[in-house]
């Protein structure tokens, strides 16, 4: 059905998820015009468009986690012309006693909530050097943790390794003590094969590690002095 029909001045809310997304259509009066569920890809987004009706007949297009599950649709709805705002899941303190989650009534409270203009925003832009930097951002993230994670593992076995290695990386700074447990070496037994096995797999980690995240941090500064040199001074 292609809710536009119904008047001019449709608002849509969309409640989204990872496979799939529920569509209600209010007219202009609030009266309830329109609704389905679509699948969350590129064939999907278009049928949910054709389902709302025109971009011009359209006053707005609610969609619930528009940076995450619903990031696709809403980067479609945009290109097409449509009004779109980010509107925020509802906490569960906000539903009524009894009410479970319903998908159709969380696209109707959507829709209802971009009508109102309650709690919505407009969507992050997902394109540009802007998105460029976030995904470069979460990958730097995650090779910071990962270094993190292993030097505070070696550091641990190396508190609990037999005495004559203990002693031998005793005083040793972090990272030269991941450069000296980065070289292969044996043991005197099985314990201690282990033992420096684990040490270097975690020390080759963490170097591998810091080069990914360092090399990600030029590449976001490359971005930013490109685009917004002014940042790099701030403190």
């Amino acid at each position: 059905m292609d809710a536009s029909k119904a008047g001019e001045g449709v608002f849509a809310g969309v409640d989204t998820h990872k496979e799939g997304h529920a569509l209600c259509v209010l007219d202009a009066l609030g009266r309830k015009v329109g609704e389905g569920s679509f699948p969350a890809d590129e064939a999907g987004y278009d049928a949910l468009a054709r389902a709302i009706g025109e971009p011009s007949c359209c006053a707005s297009v609610g969609v619930e986690g528009a940076a995450s599950y619903g990031a696709g649709l809403a980067r479609r709805l945009l290109e097409l012309g449509y009004p779109v705002a980010e509107v925020l899941r509802p906490k569960r303190d906000r539903r009524r006693r009894g009410e479970g989650k319903s998908d159709p009534a969380d696209a109707e409270r959507a829709a209802r909530d971009a009508a109102a203009g309650k709690g919505t925003s407009a969507p992050k832009s997902q394109d540009g050097w802007v998105e460029a930097v976030r995904f470069l951002t979460a990958a730097r993230e995650i090779a910071v943790r990962t270094s993190t994670a292993c030097m505070n593992c070696a550091k641990g076995l190396v508190v609990t390794a037999p005495e004559p290695v203990r002693a031998g990386l005793s005083g040793m700074g972090g990272a030269a003590m991941m450069a000296e447990l980065a070289r292969e070496r044996a043991g005197s037994g099985l314990v201690e094969d282990a033992l420096f096995a684990s040490l270097r797999a975690l020390a080759l980690t963490w170097i591998e590690a810091k080069e990914r995240a360092a090399g990600l941090k030029d590449a976001i500064a490359a971005l930013v002095r490109e685009n917004a040199p002014a940042l790099l001074g701030m403190r």
